[in-house]
């Protein structure tokens, strides 16, 4: 079974151009045989944002247009593609803004729709945390699993890893620099979770008003169940990264 990891950096001024890049990258690594592709965080429009009024303009209900695009390609190819972006959903007349990835299936239908529990400070100026479960999807390969950034550093799911024991968790993340190769960390962390590791990254710099200047540390990653690293992308650059991963049929 091969899988990749996309790394991908969005412009924020152009949604739609952005959606067209990423798009393509998928496609790319649908071409060349990939099961599964997984997307980094707000994979389409950046990470930073001021406010809830801010993000308004990008975010997207769970069903919304890039949504409709990356389905269509999943149906087109039989993939399964998870992607982060920022969700809006109307709760009681009032809008709630989450950090939430998708899960599509290989006939383009919403699998889940999971929404990071723990919000990283720059989060904290416009999204809610998670109000759902981790996902556990069956899938052809086998259980998958999946995460956004932050959640890596809860307990709480690092020990929902080492309970479920998914075949693949799909980790979708705007990881910041600082510094060092991330890996000894990511593998730390993931210690006693007998699963594969998909880690999608951003990369480069961005700015935002109310936030620090933040740089994001790229080394999208792809480690096996003891693991070690089966793919690793650089600091920068848009990237498709992939592994043959050893599943029984």
């Amino acid at each position: 079974m091969r899988v990749a990891a996309i790394q991908f950096k969005a412009d924020k001024n152009d949604l739609s151009g952005s959606q067209k890049r990423l798009l393509a990258l998928c496609e790319e690594a649908a071409a060349g045989g990939a099961s599964l592709i997984v997307c980094p965080e707000m994979a389409m429009t950046g990470y930073l944002f001021r406010d809830a009024d801010d993000v308004r303009r990008v975010a997207e209900p769970v069903d919304g247009q890039s949504f409709s695009l990356l389905s269509q390609l999943a149906a087109a190819r039989g993939c399964t593609i998870v992607c982060g972006y920022p969700e809006v959903a109307r709760s009681k007349g009032q809008d709630r803004f989450y950090n939430s990835a998708w899960i599509i299936g290989t006939t383009g239908e919403l699998l889940y729709n999971y929404r990071k529990r723990l919000l990283y400070d720059a989060d904290k100026t416009w999204a809610s945390p998670g109000d759902k479960r981790y996902p556990l999807v069956a899938r052809p390969f086998g259980s998958l699993t999946a995460g956004i950034c932050m959640d890596l550093n809860d307990d709480d799911f690092t020990d929902y890893l080492q309970r479920a024991k998914a075949r693949v968790i799909a980790f979708c993340t705007n990881w910041l620099e600082e510094g060092h190769d991330l890996y000894f960390y990511w593998r730390y962390r993931l210690l006693d979770v007998p699963s594969y590791f998909v880690a999608a990254n951003t990369y480069g710099d961005e700015s935002c008003p109310g936030h620090d200047f933040t740089s994001f540390a790229g080394q999208s990653a792809i480690f096996d169940p003891k693991g070690r690293l089966l793919a690793s992308a650089p600091r920068s650059g848009d990237v498709v990264l992939t592994a043959q991963l050893s599943i029984p049929r």
